[in-house]
Protein backbone atom coordinates (compact mmCIF):
# COMPACT_ATOMS: atom_id res chain seq x y z
CA UNK A 1 0.00 0.00 0.00
CA UNK A 2 1.14 3.45 -1.25
CA UNK A 3 -0.22 6.61 0.65
CA UNK A 4 -2.57 7.26 -2.21
CA UNK A 5 -4.10 4.26 -1.79
CA UNK A 6 -4.11 4.56 2.07
CA UNK A 7 -5.90 8.02 1.41
CA UNK A 8 -8.60 6.60 -1.20
CA UNK A 9 -9.37 4.19 1.42
CA UNK A 10 -9.56 6.70 3.85
CA UNK A 11 -11.84 9.11 2.03
CA UNK A 12 -13.87 5.99 1.10
CA UNK A 13 -14.99 5.27 4.12
CA UNK A 14 -15.60 8.53 4.91
CA UNK A 15 -18.17 8.55 2.33
CA UNK A 16 -20.05 5.45 3.80
CA UNK A 17 -20.34 6.79 6.70
CA UNK A 18 -21.20 9.86 5.55
CA UNK A 19 -24.76 7.80 3.86
CA UNK A 20 -24.85 5.54 7.00
CA UNK A 21 -25.43 9.21 8.76
CA UNK A 22 -28.01 10.75 6.37
CA UNK A 23 -29.98 7.14 7.08
CA UNK A 24 -29.67 7.21 10.47
CA UNK A 25 -29.39 10.91 12.06
CA UNK A 26 -30.51 9.83 15.26
CA UNK A 27 -27.06 7.52 15.60
CA UNK A 28 -24.70 10.74 15.33
CA UNK A 29 -23.18 9.03 18.47
CA UNK A 30 -21.98 6.16 16.68
CA UNK A 31 -20.91 8.06 13.29
CA UNK A 32 -18.96 9.98 15.74
CA UNK A 33 -16.97 7.00 17.38
CA UNK A 34 -16.08 5.46 13.90
CA UNK A 35 -14.95 8.68 12.60
CA UNK A 36 -12.75 8.91 15.51
CA UNK A 37 -11.64 5.08 15.48
CA UNK A 38 -11.07 5.52 11.60
CA UNK A 39 -9.20 8.15 11.92
CA UNK A 40 -6.85 6.95 14.30
CA UNK A 41 -6.50 3.70 12.42
CA UNK A 42 -5.21 5.53 9.12
CA UNK A 43 -3.05 7.36 10.95
CA UNK A 44 -1.42 4.58 12.09
CA UNK A 45 -1.44 3.10 9.34
CA UNK A 46 0.28 5.91 8.09
CA UNK A 47 3.05 5.97 10.35
CA UNK A 48 3.58 2.24 9.31
CA UNK A 49 3.61 3.13 5.78
CA UNK A 50 6.30 5.79 6.50
CA UNK A 51 8.60 4.07 8.39
CA UNK A 52 8.48 0.28 5.69
CA UNK A 53 9.51 3.33 3.26
CA UNK A 54 12.10 5.01 5.15
CA UNK A 55 13.56 0.83 5.69
CA UNK A 56 13.28 0.08 2.05
CA UNK A 57 14.91 2.85 1.06
CA UNK A 58 17.98 2.60 3.24
CA UNK A 59 18.14 -0.69 2.14
CA UNK A 60 18.14 0.35 -1.63
CA UNK A 61 20.64 3.21 -0.96
CA UNK A 62 24.48 2.88 -2.97
CA UNK A 63 26.10 4.15 0.29
CA UNK A 64 24.44 1.45 1.99
CA UNK A 65 25.58 -1.25 -0.68
CA UNK A 66 29.09 0.13 0.24
CA UNK A 67 29.10 -0.15 4.43
CA UNK A 68 26.49 -2.76 5.19
CA UNK A 69 25.38 -5.75 4.07
CA UNK A 70 21.63 -6.94 4.95
CA UNK A 71 21.39 -9.47 7.60
CA UNK A 72 17.67 -9.92 7.64
CA UNK A 73 14.22 -8.22 8.47
CA UNK A 74 12.26 -7.99 11.48
CA UNK A 75 8.91 -6.57 12.39
CA UNK A 76 8.40 -4.40 15.46
CA UNK A 77 5.22 -2.59 17.14
CA UNK A 78 5.21 0.64 18.20
CA UNK A 79 2.62 1.85 20.80
CA UNK A 80 1.50 5.30 19.82
CA UNK A 81 -1.01 8.03 20.48
CA UNK A 82 -3.09 6.54 17.66
CA UNK A 83 -2.70 2.89 17.93
CA UNK A 84 -0.40 0.34 17.19
CA UNK A 85 1.97 1.33 14.60
CA UNK A 86 3.18 -2.43 12.63
CA UNK A 87 6.25 -1.94 10.02
CA UNK A 88 9.38 -3.84 8.82
CA UNK A 89 13.05 -2.91 9.51
CA UNK A 90 15.93 -4.56 8.30
CA UNK A 91 19.05 -5.15 10.38
CA UNK A 92 22.38 -4.73 8.85
CA UNK A 93 25.73 -5.48 9.28
CA UNK A 94 28.84 -3.26 9.28
CA UNK A 95 31.80 -4.45 7.41
CA UNK A 96 34.00 -2.19 9.49
CA UNK A 97 33.77 -3.86 12.96
CA UNK A 98 31.05 -6.56 11.89
CA UNK A 99 28.16 -5.04 14.20
CA UNK A 100 24.24 -6.01 13.47
CA UNK A 101 22.45 -2.51 13.66
CA UNK A 102 19.22 -1.20 12.64
CA UNK A 103 19.65 1.71 10.64
CA UNK A 104 15.97 3.08 10.60
CA UNK A 105 15.85 3.04 14.40
CA UNK A 106 19.01 4.58 14.97
CA UNK A 107 18.18 7.40 12.65
CA UNK A 108 14.55 7.73 13.96
CA UNK A 109 16.16 7.63 17.60
CA UNK A 110 14.43 4.46 19.06
CA UNK A 111 16.29 2.77 21.96
CA UNK A 112 16.27 -0.88 21.71
CA UNK A 113 13.34 -2.65 23.09
CA UNK A 114 11.58 0.44 23.56
CA UNK A 115 7.80 -0.43 23.09
CA UNK A 116 6.54 3.14 23.13
CA UNK A 117 6.82 6.30 20.64
CA UNK A 118 8.15 9.65 22.41
CA UNK A 119 4.50 10.93 22.15
CA UNK A 120 3.24 7.76 23.94
CA UNK A 121 5.51 8.13 26.87
CA UNK A 122 4.49 11.47 27.53
CA UNK A 123 0.80 10.72 27.57
CA UNK A 124 1.41 7.98 29.72
CA UNK A 125 3.67 10.05 32.56
CA UNK A 126 1.32 13.32 32.07
CA UNK A 127 -1.53 11.19 32.83
CA UNK A 128 0.23 8.99 36.18
CA UNK A 129 1.56 12.15 37.03
CA UNK A 130 -2.23 13.19 37.96
CA UNK A 131 -4.01 9.74 38.10
CA UNK A 132 -3.33 6.24 39.17
CA UNK A 133 -0.75 3.97 36.88
CA UNK A 134 -3.60 1.96 36.07
CA UNK A 135 -5.26 5.10 34.77
CA UNK A 136 -2.31 5.94 32.74
CA UNK A 137 -1.95 2.73 31.24
CA UNK A 138 -6.06 2.39 30.37
CA UNK A 139 -5.61 5.82 28.95
CA UNK A 140 -3.43 4.52 25.58
CA UNK A 141 -5.63 0.75 25.28
CA UNK A 142 -6.24 2.17 21.35
CA UNK A 143 -4.46 -0.99 19.91
CA UNK A 144 -4.30 -4.78 21.04
CA UNK A 145 -0.77 -4.12 22.87
CA UNK A 146 -1.28 -4.93 26.67
CA UNK A 147 -0.22 -1.95 29.02
CA UNK A 148 -0.07 -3.21 32.18
CA UNK A 149 0.53 -0.53 35.58
CA UNK A 150 3.98 -2.07 35.68
CA UNK A 151 4.69 -0.85 31.96
CA UNK A 152 3.54 3.21 33.27
CA UNK A 153 5.94 2.36 36.49
CA UNK A 154 8.62 1.65 34.69
CA UNK A 155 8.21 4.57 32.91
CA UNK A 156 8.60 6.86 35.79
CA UNK A 157 11.11 5.35 37.23
CA UNK A 158 13.08 5.80 34.03
CA UNK A 159 12.85 9.63 34.30
CA UNK A 160 15.82 11.28 35.22
CA UNK A 161 17.36 12.53 38.03
CA UNK A 162 18.58 15.27 36.29
CA UNK A 163 16.02 17.20 34.53
CA UNK A 164 16.07 19.33 31.61
CA UNK A 165 16.65 23.26 32.26
CA UNK A 166 16.00 25.45 29.97
CA UNK A 167 19.26 28.18 30.42
CA UNK A 168 18.01 32.20 29.78
CA UNK A 169 19.81 34.55 27.26
CA UNK A 170 19.35 36.86 29.96
CA UNK A 171 19.86 37.27 33.93
CA UNK A 172 17.12 39.03 35.74
CA UNK A 173 17.61 41.22 38.06
CA UNK A 174 15.97 41.14 41.88
CA UNK A 175 16.94 42.99 45.12
CA UNK A 176 15.23 40.13 47.32
CA UNK A 177 14.15 36.36 45.86
CA UNK A 178 12.31 34.14 48.12
CA UNK A 179 12.58 30.83 49.25
CA UNK A 180 10.19 28.58 51.25
CA UNK A 181 10.92 24.72 51.41
CA UNK A 182 8.69 22.13 53.14
CA UNK A 183 7.48 18.01 53.28
CA UNK A 184 5.91 15.68 52.10
CA UNK A 185 5.46 12.32 54.47
CA UNK A 186 4.90 9.39 51.99
CA UNK A 187 4.19 5.97 52.50
CA UNK A 188 6.31 3.44 51.89
CA UNK A 189 5.93 -0.09 50.00
CA UNK A 190 8.23 -2.65 49.07
CA UNK A 191 7.41 -6.08 47.75
CA UNK A 192 3.95 -5.09 47.82
CA UNK A 193 4.08 -4.85 51.60
CA UNK A 194 3.94 -1.55 53.67
CA UNK A 195 7.41 -0.57 54.68
CA UNK A 196 9.15 2.64 56.22
CA UNK A 197 7.71 6.20 55.01
CA UNK A 198 9.77 8.50 53.38
CA UNK A 199 10.36 11.95 53.23
CA UNK A 200 9.35 13.79 49.71
CA UNK A 201 11.38 17.54 49.64
CA UNK A 202 9.79 20.35 48.23
CA UNK A 203 12.30 23.73 47.59
CA UNK A 204 10.12 26.55 45.09
CA UNK A 205 11.36 29.83 44.98
CA UNK A 206 10.43 32.99 43.73
CA UNK A 207 10.56 36.53 43.37
CA UNK A 208 7.50 38.54 45.46
CA UNK A 209 3.79 37.86 45.75
CA UNK A 210 1.27 39.57 43.27
CA UNK A 211 -2.82 40.50 44.95
CA UNK A 212 -5.38 38.93 42.43
CA UNK A 213 -8.12 39.63 44.53
CA UNK A 214 -9.20 39.93 48.10
CA UNK A 215 -7.40 37.82 50.50
CA UNK A 216 -5.46 35.56 47.45
CA UNK A 217 -1.90 36.65 46.60
CA UNK A 218 -0.03 34.80 43.58
CA UNK A 219 3.75 33.75 43.48
CA UNK A 220 5.63 36.14 40.71
CA UNK A 221 8.34 33.67 38.20
CA UNK A 222 8.18 30.51 40.87
CA UNK A 223 10.14 27.59 40.41
CA UNK A 224 9.95 24.37 42.09
CA UNK A 225 12.78 21.94 42.36
CA UNK A 226 11.86 18.12 44.63
CA UNK A 227 12.87 14.64 45.22
CA UNK A 228 13.39 12.45 48.41
CA UNK A 229 17.19 13.64 48.54
CA UNK A 230 17.76 11.19 51.62
CA UNK A 231 20.64 12.35 54.01
CA UNK A 232 22.56 15.31 54.28
CA UNK A 233 24.67 14.33 51.28
CA UNK A 234 21.68 14.54 49.35
CA UNK A 235 20.36 17.61 50.99
CA UNK A 236 23.31 19.19 50.23
CA UNK A 237 23.23 18.47 46.22
CA UNK A 238 19.42 19.85 46.65
CA UNK A 239 20.60 23.01 47.80
CA UNK A 240 23.38 23.42 45.30
CA UNK A 241 20.71 22.94 42.83
CA UNK A 242 18.97 26.07 44.30
CA UNK A 243 22.29 27.61 44.36
CA UNK A 244 22.82 26.56 40.49
CA UNK A 245 19.59 27.73 39.32
CA UNK A 246 19.91 31.25 40.96
CA UNK A 247 23.54 31.75 39.52
CA UNK A 248 21.64 30.74 35.82
CA UNK A 249 18.94 33.00 36.14
CA UNK A 250 19.33 35.83 38.00
CA UNK A 251 22.34 38.44 38.26
CA UNK A 252 23.80 37.61 41.71
CA UNK A 253 25.47 40.75 42.04
CA UNK A 254 22.32 42.58 41.94
CA UNK A 255 20.74 40.38 44.70
CA UNK A 256 20.59 42.04 48.27
CA UNK A 257 18.89 39.32 50.34
CA UNK A 258 17.71 35.41 49.87
CA UNK A 259 14.65 34.84 52.54
CA UNK A 260 14.70 31.02 53.24
CA UNK A 261 11.30 30.25 55.05
CA UNK A 262 9.99 26.88 56.44
CA UNK A 263 9.36 25.55 59.48
CA UNK A 264 12.90 24.88 61.59
CA UNK A 265 13.88 21.26 59.98
CA UNK A 266 17.54 20.69 59.73
CA UNK A 267 17.39 19.96 56.45
CA UNK A 268 16.06 23.47 56.15
CA UNK A 269 18.37 25.55 57.87
CA UNK A 270 21.27 23.79 56.21
CA UNK A 271 20.20 25.96 53.11
CA UNK A 272 21.93 28.90 54.89
CA UNK A 273 25.53 26.78 54.37
CA UNK A 274 25.14 26.52 50.42
CA UNK A 275 22.64 29.64 49.01
CA UNK A 276 24.83 32.85 49.26
CA UNK A 277 23.07 36.04 50.63
CA UNK A 278 20.08 33.72 52.44
CA UNK A 279 18.75 34.17 56.24
CA UNK A 280 16.17 31.74 57.77
CA UNK A 281 12.58 32.78 58.30
CA UNK A 282 10.55 30.88 60.68
CA UNK A 283 6.80 29.72 59.59
CA UNK A 284 4.74 31.74 61.48
CA UNK A 285 1.87 28.67 60.73
CA UNK A 286 4.24 26.32 62.43
CA UNK A 287 4.86 28.91 65.04
CA UNK A 288 0.89 29.43 65.60
CA UNK A 289 0.93 25.64 66.04
CA UNK A 290 3.17 25.17 68.78
CA UNK A 291 1.88 27.76 70.79
CA UNK A 292 -1.49 27.15 70.46
CA UNK A 293 -1.19 23.72 71.94
CA UNK A 294 0.53 24.56 74.94
CA UNK A 295 -1.38 27.99 75.25
CA UNK A 296 -4.43 25.47 75.94
CA UNK A 297 -2.93 23.48 78.11
CA UNK A 298 -4.44 26.72 80.65
CA UNK A 299 -7.40 25.84 80.20
CA UNK A 300 -9.73 29.15 80.71
CA UNK A 301 -6.77 31.51 80.48
CA UNK A 302 -5.51 29.91 76.71
CA UNK A 303 -6.59 33.50 75.27
CA UNK A 304 -4.43 35.24 77.54
CA UNK A 305 -1.63 32.94 77.48
CA UNK A 306 -1.65 33.71 73.67
CA UNK A 307 -1.57 36.67 74.23
CA UNK A 308 1.68 36.84 76.04
CA UNK A 309 3.40 34.44 73.87
CA UNK A 310 3.00 37.05 70.73
CA UNK A 311 3.89 40.23 72.89
CA UNK A 312 7.39 38.71 74.05
CA UNK A 313 8.19 37.48 71.19
CA UNK A 314 7.02 40.77 69.10
CA UNK A 315 9.18 42.51 72.03
CA UNK A 316 12.02 40.16 71.41
CA UNK A 317 12.08 38.79 74.93
CA UNK A 318 13.54 35.58 75.03
CA UNK A 319 13.25 35.53 79.05
CA UNK A 320 10.68 36.24 79.90
CA UNK A 321 8.95 33.79 77.31
CA UNK A 322 11.31 31.02 79.19
CA UNK A 323 9.93 32.05 82.59
CA UNK A 324 5.87 31.91 80.69
CA UNK A 325 7.09 28.24 79.52
CA UNK A 326 8.15 27.58 83.29
CA UNK A 327 4.87 28.61 84.63
CA UNK A 328 2.78 26.54 82.29
CA UNK A 329 4.77 23.84 83.13
CA UNK A 330 4.18 24.14 87.10
CA UNK A 331 0.79 24.23 86.45
CA UNK A 332 0.42 21.39 83.87
CA UNK A 333 3.39 18.76 84.51
CA UNK A 334 3.26 18.49 81.03
CA UNK A 335 7.33 18.90 80.72
CA UNK A 336 7.97 16.94 77.20
CA UNK A 337 5.13 18.94 75.41
CA UNK A 338 6.72 22.60 77.45
CA UNK A 339 10.39 21.23 76.86
CA UNK A 340 9.71 20.63 73.04
CA UNK A 341 8.03 24.16 72.44
CA UNK A 342 10.95 25.43 74.09
CA UNK A 343 13.38 24.03 72.15
CA UNK A 344 10.82 25.32 68.68
CA UNK A 345 10.80 28.88 69.77
CA UNK A 346 13.81 29.59 71.45
CA UNK A 347 16.21 27.32 68.83
CA UNK A 348 14.46 29.35 66.29
CA UNK A 349 14.52 32.70 67.99
CA UNK A 350 16.26 34.88 65.14
CA UNK A 351 14.31 33.63 62.14
CA UNK A 352 10.68 34.03 64.44
CA UNK A 353 12.17 37.95 65.12
CA UNK A 354 13.06 38.18 61.46
CA UNK A 355 9.39 36.82 60.56
CA UNK A 356 7.95 39.39 62.96
CA UNK A 357 9.77 42.78 62.14
CA UNK A 358 11.26 42.44 58.64
CA UNK A 359 9.54 44.24 56.59
CA UNK A 360 10.33 42.59 53.29
CA UNK A 361 9.45 38.99 54.27
CA UNK A 362 6.55 38.08 52.86
CA UNK A 363 5.01 35.02 54.73
CA UNK A 364 4.84 31.87 53.99
CA UNK A 365 2.29 29.30 51.74
CA UNK A 366 4.96 25.64 51.58
CA UNK A 367 2.22 23.96 53.36
CA UNK A 368 -0.39 24.45 50.57
CA UNK A 369 2.19 23.99 48.04
CA UNK A 370 3.00 20.36 49.28
CA UNK A 371 -0.77 19.52 49.66
CA UNK A 372 -1.17 20.80 45.89
CA UNK A 373 2.13 19.42 43.91
CA UNK A 374 2.49 16.24 46.40
CA UNK A 375 -0.36 15.27 48.94
CA UNK A 376 -2.83 15.45 46.26
CA UNK A 377 -0.88 12.79 44.23
CA UNK A 378 1.07 10.92 46.73
CA UNK A 379 -0.25 10.67 50.28
CA UNK A 380 -3.70 11.62 50.27
CA UNK A 381 -5.13 8.40 49.24
CA UNK A 382 -4.50 4.71 51.02
CA UNK A 383 -1.24 4.06 48.47
CA UNK A 384 2.24 3.09 48.83
CA UNK A 385 5.37 3.89 47.07
CA UNK A 386 8.68 2.37 46.17
CA UNK A 387 11.97 5.05 46.95
CA UNK A 388 12.85 5.58 43.45
CA UNK A 389 8.98 5.98 42.10
CA UNK A 390 8.26 8.39 45.19
CA UNK A 391 11.21 10.55 43.94
CA UNK A 392 10.62 10.43 40.42
CA UNK A 393 7.17 11.55 40.84
CA UNK A 394 8.04 14.35 42.80
CA UNK A 395 10.53 15.41 40.41
CA UNK A 396 8.05 14.94 37.60
CA UNK A 397 5.24 17.06 39.32
CA UNK A 398 7.92 19.57 39.61
CA UNK A 399 9.00 19.96 36.21
CA UNK A 400 5.27 19.81 34.92
CA UNK A 401 4.74 22.95 37.44
CA UNK A 402 7.43 24.18 36.14
CA UNK A 403 6.82 23.80 32.34
CA UNK A 404 3.23 22.61 31.58
CA UNK A 405 1.94 19.28 30.70
CA UNK A 406 3.01 20.13 27.42
CA UNK A 407 6.72 20.01 28.12
CA UNK A 408 6.71 16.70 29.03
CA UNK A 409 7.39 15.39 25.69
CA UNK A 410 10.99 17.31 26.14
CA UNK A 411 11.37 15.05 29.26
CA UNK A 412 10.68 12.08 26.52
CA UNK A 413 13.67 13.38 24.52
CA UNK A 414 15.78 14.10 26.77
CA UNK A 415 16.05 10.73 28.22
CA UNK A 416 15.67 9.17 25.21
CA UNK A 417 18.94 10.57 23.77
CA UNK A 418 20.72 10.18 27.36
CA UNK A 419 20.18 6.72 26.81
CA UNK A 420 21.57 6.59 22.93
CA UNK A 421 24.56 8.85 23.76
CA UNK A 422 25.53 5.76 26.22
CA UNK A 423 25.65 3.38 23.61
CA UNK A 424 28.91 3.00 21.01
CA UNK A 425 28.60 6.09 18.78
CA UNK A 426 26.30 5.68 15.46
CA UNK A 427 27.50 8.61 13.63
CA UNK A 428 23.53 9.14 13.00
CA UNK A 429 22.98 12.63 15.08
CA UNK A 430 22.28 15.59 13.32
CA UNK A 431 20.27 16.22 10.40
CA UNK A 432 21.10 17.74 7.47
CA UNK A 433 19.03 21.15 6.53
CA UNK A 434 17.43 20.95 2.73
CA UNK A 435 20.16 23.67 2.09
CA UNK A 436 22.60 21.37 2.47
CA UNK A 437 21.26 18.75 0.38
CA UNK A 438 20.83 20.99 -2.11
CA UNK A 439 24.26 20.85 -2.57
CA UNK A 440 24.82 17.48 -3.52
CA UNK A 441 22.19 17.53 -6.35
CA UNK A 442 23.05 16.90 -10.01
CA UNK A 443 21.91 19.38 -12.09
CA UNK A 444 19.08 17.36 -13.62
CA UNK A 445 18.08 16.83 -9.68
CA UNK A 446 18.04 20.73 -9.08
CA UNK A 447 15.46 21.19 -11.82
CA UNK A 448 13.73 18.52 -10.31
CA UNK A 449 13.43 20.16 -7.02
CA UNK A 450 12.52 24.02 -8.22
CA UNK A 451 9.66 22.24 -9.89
CA UNK A 452 8.58 20.84 -6.57
CA UNK A 453 9.01 23.46 -4.48
CA UNK A 454 7.15 26.13 -6.88
CA UNK A 455 4.08 23.52 -6.89
CA UNK A 456 4.12 23.45 -2.85
CA UNK A 457 3.63 19.42 -2.71
CA UNK A 458 5.38 16.21 -3.12
CA UNK A 459 5.28 13.92 -5.33
CA UNK A 460 3.94 10.40 -4.38
CA UNK A 461 6.76 8.15 -3.84
CA UNK A 462 10.46 7.96 -4.04
CA UNK A 463 11.03 11.63 -4.55
CA UNK A 464 13.88 13.61 -4.86
CA UNK A 465 13.29 14.89 -1.35
CA UNK A 466 13.49 11.60 0.29
CA UNK A 467 16.13 9.78 -1.49
CA UNK A 468 18.50 12.86 -0.68
CA UNK A 469 17.41 12.96 2.53
CA UNK A 470 18.28 8.89 2.63
CA UNK A 471 21.41 9.77 0.88
CA UNK A 472 22.46 12.27 3.61
CA UNK A 473 21.55 10.22 6.85
CA UNK A 474 23.87 7.71 5.74
CA UNK A 475 26.54 9.82 4.77
CA UNK A 476 27.10 10.39 8.52
CA UNK A 477 26.75 7.09 9.77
Amino acid sequence: MDIVTLLTSFARALFELSEDFYANPDQFFRIEKLVADLSKQTAADFLSLILTEMDDLIRDSQIRKERFNVQRKRSRTLITTVGDVHYMRTLFQDLEDGTVRCLLDELIKLPEHERFSSQAEAKVLYEAEVHSYQHAADSLQIGNQKISKVAVMNKVHAVTQELPEPVPTTLKKCRYLYIEADEDHIHGQQNGQPSCGMIGKLIYLYEGKEDVCAGKRMLLSPHYLGGLYTGSVQNQALWEEVQKYIESHYDTRYIKQIYISGDGASWIKAGIDYVDKAVLVQDRFHLMKYINRVSNLMLDDANAVKGKFYKYIYKNKPKKMRKLLGKIRKCTGRDSLISETESYILGNWEAIQRAFHDKNVLGCSAEGHVSNIYSERMSSRPMGWSETGSDRMCRLRCYVKNYGADKIIDLVEYRRRKLMEELPATGTDGLVEIEAAKRMLTSEQRRTMSYIERLQATIPGRTVRKTIAIRTHLNDL
